[in-house]
């Protein structure tokens, strides 16, 4: 092949790609539009668990402070040979619109069990003056033997975490609070996937009534009612829960939610800039991912001038990408020796070794790693003790470790967008 016919092709899939990045684009702003409307006219369960853990990253959400390419943008970019900014939005689409192709085949999965299922079930409220919406990917509904109640949220996810992130959490309480305080007024709704009505303003009784048949109690006390995080890879599931409705932990999320509210409002007529906004202090995985991030105070940077500096951390990030990649392929090798010693029939996988010429291996059960939810703690003895006493016992067996440094290295999502 020669160069040419090479470079012709490169094209064509350059082309392609662009389609691709075109429609991603295009599906995400209609999904958001069916499913969620205007997003400035109310604070969401996502803004709240976002608000939880970063203000600031909340509030220019809301007001629409970051610059997202459009499907214009992607057709003047392949024009003007500008590939690797297609790459860049593509990329970042295709992880946005992982989690909506996985929710839309989870959905399929849940009623081939036939489950009584409500999908992006809507709850509307107005709490001091701050329009609240909270959108439940999965609510399951039993009548028998006793009345029951489960809210699956759905997060998609690179690799399974260890420990649920507090947006994530937050969000959850939020869902599950709205959901029991609010059971008997009128605020439910549900939209199908073009964003056409398919009931609203009705009480949690009459949903179950209407859809399903079945006659629910009118107060939500004698309501069995949990709800989990259900996170999915490509190759892994694991269900984190599970979580009860609690007042505290819905007064936090209202009072995040005001907060949000009346500190876009300020925002956006002019009384406060969004850079005297509070923002996320610590180091936070989630702030690579942050559509803010380029113009936050916790990034305020020196330029460097020197393109060694770039080639340099170009080649950190590449080096920790091949080991991502040695990481995922060693995964993978002992998840298909493990399935192969649990297909070996007849065998004591306690005991028992497989040899061969150089090795033998076997599998073991372990127990659990015991952790302590410091939350849960933080919240059992406030409820127990009281504020004062709870934290003066927190205080006296919290132990502070010696002092370190760390590399801080994230990519600027808009480096490449500037030109």
């Amino acid at each position: 092949m020669d160069n040419n016919e090479s470079n012709t092709h490169q094209d064509k899939g350059l082309a392609l790609l662009a389609q691709v990045a075109r429609g991603l684009i295009a599906h995400d702003n209609h999904h958001t539009a069916a499913q969620l409307g205007d997003r400035s006219a109310y604070v969401g369960m996502s803004d709240i668990g976002k608000g939880a853990e970063c203000l600031r990253a909340a509030v220019a959400g809301k007001l629409h402070m970051a610059r997202t390419p459009s499907t214009q943008d992607i057709g003047e970019w392949y024009r003007a040979g500008e590939h690797e900014r297609i790459r860049t939005a593509l990329r970042r689409h295709l992880i946005l619109q992982r989690g909506h192709w996985m929710e839309a085949g989870l959905a399929k999965v849940l009623h081939a069990n036939g489950a009584n299922l409500l999908h992006q079930l809507e709850v509307a409220v107005e709490h001091d003056g701050t329009p609240i919406r909270a959108h439940l990917d999965f609510t399951l509904v039993w009548g028998w033997p006793r009345p029951a109640i489960r809210i699956l949220e759905l997060k998609s996810t690179e690799r399974i975490p260890d420990t649920l992130y507090t947006a994530y959490e937050t969000q959850l309480y939020g869902q599950l609070g709205l959901l029991k305080t609010h059971w008997s007024e009128p605020v439910f709704a549900m939209r199908d996937a073009d964003g056409n009505t398919v009931f609203e303003h009705l009480t949690f009784p009459q949903v179950a009534k209407l859809l399903f048949g079945i006659s629910l109690p009118r107060q939500a006390d004698s309501m069995d009612i949990e709800g989990w995080v259900l996170c999915l890879s490509m190759s892994d599931a694991r269900a984190f829960g599970p979580y009860q409705p609690d007042a505290t932990m819905l007064g936090m999320c209202q009072r995040i939610a005001g907060d949000i509210w009346t500190t876009a409002r300020r925002v956006w007529d002019g009384t406060e800039s969004i850079d005297a906004v509070d923002y996320c202090k610590g180091f936070h995985p989630l702030c690579d991912w942050c559509d803010h991030s380029e113009g936050c105070p916790k990034f305020t940077v020196q330029e460097l001038d020197d393109p060694a500096y770039d080639h340099a951390l170009q080649k950190l990030a590449d080096l920790k990408s091949c080991r991502n990649d040695l990481e995922d392929s060693i995964a993978a090798e002992e998840d298909r020796l493990r399935s192969f010693y649990v297909s070996v029939g007849g065998m004591d996988t306690t005991t028992e070794w497989l040899a061969t010429a150089g090795f033998r291996f076997k599998i073991s059960s372990q127990a659990g790693r015991k952790t302590i939810d410091s939350a849960k703690l933080d919240m059992e003895l406030r409820g127990t003790l009281g504020d004062e006493e709870a934290e003066e016992l927190l205080a006296r067996v919290t132990r502070t470790g010696k002092p370190s440094q760390r590399l801080w290295v994230s990519r600027r999502l808009n480096a490449v967008a500037a030109g």
